[in-house]
């Protein structure tokens, strides 16, 4: 097996997990987050310049000399921070419209993704863009701030590793925490929330950032270890592709790390076929959603072939007493004629 694309599909399901958790919560809350795709961007972003600014005050703090590890410790920990908080608080914003206006987040989520991603790539193409290179993109973060590859030639990191232990981290939460039990509880029954007298609207505002906060985590993860740069068009399907693992996973924390280790390599290796045989990347897209429309579709349990089976035989037995009803019939009719 090629070593790249296995670590790449690795590397690309460790970063639906983390995603893919944000996601889960929303759905746990009741609330779907829509907004996965613009609050990776402006995560990756947002890491990306302050990582790159960093670096440069840094680098000249050093006298042009290496980066000490607490500096860029220091560096990845604040951009870290600051891609969790920004994509937090624009998720948030759709919480509070949804508290005050009673404006649907689902739709909202949508929007204010729709809004940033064009702001972004304006900012991107204009004053954030490199200066030294060709490509459209923010300035490359310092070698000493980005993640090693621990299979190469792959982009796989220990981002992956913590990917999944936030996916652990995320069942404990959710399962053995007062926060988790009343939020789940929300996301099935509100009124019965409302009536139990949970704080309904904290829970509904802390659920939305910290989801907007693991998508914009998503996104400074992929560039400290993946792209080490913003570059146009980077989140491009990974919110969805996250949201479909959590949905996958039927809200299961544990259960998203198979769901998203299969969306990775469905992804990875539908994109190796369609470059290995001269098709668009759009066959890609095709692929999975092939393969989503066969895991959505609804299968046939053991329960439902059961009940088949019983309805079948009342049927078959009602017909079987309707026929011989009616051959007593026809035999009494018969007898009487010939008397």
């Amino acid at each position: 097996m090629n070593l790249y694309y296995l670590g790449s599909a690795l590397n690309l399901s460790g970063l639906y997990m983390i995603a893919g958790s944000g996601a889960l919560i929303s759905i746990k809350s009741g609330d779907f987050n829509l907004g996965g795709e613009g609050q990776i961007y402006l995560g990756g972003f947002v890491s990306a310049v302050l990582l790159a600014k960093l670096g440069e005050v840094f680098a000249g703090s050093a006298m042009g000399g290496d980066l000490s590890w607490g500096a860029v410790i220091l560096a990845v920990f604040l951009a870290l921070c600051a891609a969790f908080l920004l994509s937090g608080v624009m998720a948030l914003l759709s919480a509070v419209l949804k508290i005050l206006r009673n404006a649907d987040f689902l739709f909202t989520s949508f929007i204010a993704s729709a809004a940033i991603i064009p702001f972004i790539d304006g900012l991107i193409s204009g004053p954030a863009r490199s200066q030294t290179e060709n490509l459209l993109a923010t300035p490359f973060i310092p070698r000493d701030a980005r993640l090693p590859s621990i299979l190469k030639p792959s982009p796989l990191n220990a981002s992956f590793i913590a990917a999944i232990a936030i996916c652990i981290l995320l069942w404990f939460v959710l399962n053995r925490t007062a926060w988790g039990r009343q939020l789940t509880v929300l996301g099935v029954s509100p009124e019965f929330s409302r009536f139990a007298g949970f704080a309904c609207p904290t829970l509904s505002m802390t659920s939305a950032f910290i989801s907007g906060g693991m998508h914009g985590l998503c996104g400074a993860a992929a560039v400290v270890g993946t792209y080490f740069t913003c570059h146009q068009g980077f989140y491009a399907g990974s919110g969805w592709n996250a949201l479909s693992a959590a949905l996958i996973a039927g809200a299961n924390p544990l259960a998203l790390i198979p769901s998203s280790l299969f969306m990775g390599f469905v992804t990875t290796y539908a994109n190796r076929y369609a470059l290995y045989n001269n098709f668009g990347f759009d066959i890609s897209s095709l692929i999975q959603a092939v393969i989503l429309f066969i895991i959505a579709f609804p299968r046939p349990s053991i329960n439902s072939f059961v009940e088949f089976a019983n309805t079948k035989r009342e049927n078959n037995s009602g017909n079987a007493a309707a026929r011989f009803h009616k051959i007593i019939k026809l035999t009494h009719i018969r007898r009487g004629g010939r008397r």
